[in-house]
């Protein structure tokens, strides 16, 4: 890709998702991000950047916007979503679910197929992570992807005769994979963070509305503080 942005796939997204102005500018930045990271300077290390939103703007709307753009301009077809907590996961499996009543990734032209903890180890996993075609999105708690030394744990580590490895390191093979870390300030404690960045993610994204003091700040790519989201009316 010799343009850093395709407008043309980013304006029909927009238009099917009826994203809000700061969601789209987010998925913009991002873009634009990763092209001078990967292509404009050649660097080798993995990218990693936070996007700091206000709470009530809607950053999964971010991440389906990011999904489907990424899928189609640059044919990435491994996503996992990281969520902190159960609430959250059950929320982000509603949203991410086709045909559901919550669903968002409806209205994207691009198929998805979720997977999660309540199917990963199926058959139809299997042949889904080895079909080069497929979009997948992996939705997880990072309680889930910690190493084995919980029972949520030990089901991602251990081997899976239908996946010829643990489900943990077939991600870890999936290539390029780009991870979306939910509430990422909650993932700055060395467990956390050792289980989200051993993926060894061609693109870790953070999503907050509350940046972690440790993060660095060449890293928080996006801002949209709560002050501009009462100003343009989108949360009281």
């Amino acid at each position: 890709m010799s343009e850093p942005l395709d407008y043309g796939v980013l304006a029909e997204i927009s238009g099917l998702l009826d994203l809000r102005a700061p969601n789209r500018d987010a998925v913009e930045t991002l873009t634009f991000e990763l092209w001078r990271h990967y292509r404009q300077e050649e660097r080798d290390d993995p990218f990693e950047g936070v996007i700091d939103s206000a709470t009530g703007v809607g950053k999964t709307y971010v991440i389906v916007g990011a999904v489907e753009y990424f899928a189609r301009a640059w044919e990435v077809r491994n996503f996992v979503v990281i969520a902190p907590s159960r609430v959250v996961l059950d929320k982000t499996i509603e949203q991410f679910t086709p045909g559901g009543p919550r669903s968002i990734v409806d209205r994207l032209s691009v198929p998805v197929q979720l997977v999660t903890a309540e199917n990963f180890n199926t058959p139809t996993t299997a042949t889904q992570m080895n079909d080069l075609d497929v979009v997948k999105v992996y939705a997880f708690s990072v309680q889930s992807l910690v190493r084995p030394d919980s029972k949520q744990g030990r089901r991602t580590h251990r081997f899976q005769e239908g996946l010829g490895a643990g489900f943990y390191r077939r991600l870890q093979e999936a290539s390029p994979l780009m991870v979306f870390a939910d509430e990422h300030h909650l993932y700055y404690g060395p467990k956390f963070s050792e289980a989200v960045r051993d993926l060894n993610p061609w693109a870790l994204v953070g999503l907050t509305a509350t940046p972690h003091k440790k993060t660095p700040a060449d890293q928080i790519i996006y801002r949209y503080p709560l002050a501009a989201a009462i100003a343009q009316r989108y949360v009281k």
